[in-house]
């Protein structure tokens, strides 16, 4: 677990894989709200951080996801057991979640073959309903105000949130911080060109720090840094389409 800046913290193992598949992200606020929640088995550990600062299941009251894949919502319904918290998503992603619509996996797994077909266990959700759906130009009122933004391309209800006091941009999956920034995996995004679209609507949003589903945090030169990779991409793109 990682303090990030004061009342936001990462949860994850190195660059963001590790013990929780995708990073977990803590909000202190007056109660507490988690962002996204790994695979499935996690929720254990998950608690077991928060509790090391002091706080039990019930202060966690809601739960965020940028998305349905599996890395990101696999705990979700132990934690929701767990903490009774209001589980907020997209409505384009909600059949996902709530079981109504498969988890499509990347390429319907077939990529996996019969050797390493076991991990489709790690593919696996539990169905569980969704009880506020959030959209383009929503503000939550968490942590000071936080700003939705529908950022579609990796899923069809992929969401990113700017927490305006912190200046900090959760993008989930839109991108990835490892090694430098990079396009999250083209196996599991259902369309690349949206995803640059969404890459550059963030680049015009006004932050300091952005986080990320998979990587570490990106702290210095931010801002500089997405516009130099969506300029990137947007030549790459008018080249090949």
């Amino acid at each position: 677990m990682k303090e990030i800046v004061p009342r936001v913290y990462q949860l994850s193992g190195p660059w963001g894989v590790g013990v929780w598949g995708a990073n977990v992200f803590l909000l202190i606020d007056d109660t507490l709200t988690l962002v996204d929640t790994g695979f499935k088995g996690r929720a254990t550990q998950i608690l077991k951080e928060v509790g090391r600062l002091g706080y039990s299941p019930s202060d966690i009251v809601n739960i965020i996801i940028t998305h349905h894949h599996a890395d990101h919502v696999g705990s979700l319904a132990a934690l929701k057991k767990a903490t009774q918290a209001r589980i907020m998503a997209h409505p384009a992603d909600v059949p996902y979640i709530n079981g109504q619509l498969p988890q499509p996996g990347p390429a319907g797994l077939r990529w996996l073959g019969k050797t390493l077909a076991p991990l489709y266990r790690l593919w696996t959700t539990t169905p569980t309903e969704v009880d506020i759906q959030v959209n383009e130009g929503d503000e939550l009122p968490i942590i000071g105000g936080i700003n939705v933004f529908h950022t579609p391309g990796h899923t069809l209800g992929s969401i990113s949130l700017l927490l305006q006091k912190e200046r900090l941009l959760i993008a989930g999956d839109v991108l990835a911080h490892r090694f430098g920034l990079r396009l999250p995996s083209k196996a599991f995004t259902i369309d690349i060109a949206q995803e640059v679209r969404s890459i550059e609507r963030l680049a015009s949003l006004d932050f300091d720090i952005m986080c990320f589903g998979h990587g570490s945090p990106l702290l210095h030169e931010t801002h500089a840094t997405v516009n130099n990779f969506a300029a990137v991409l947007e030549r790459k793109y008018q080249k090949t389409h």
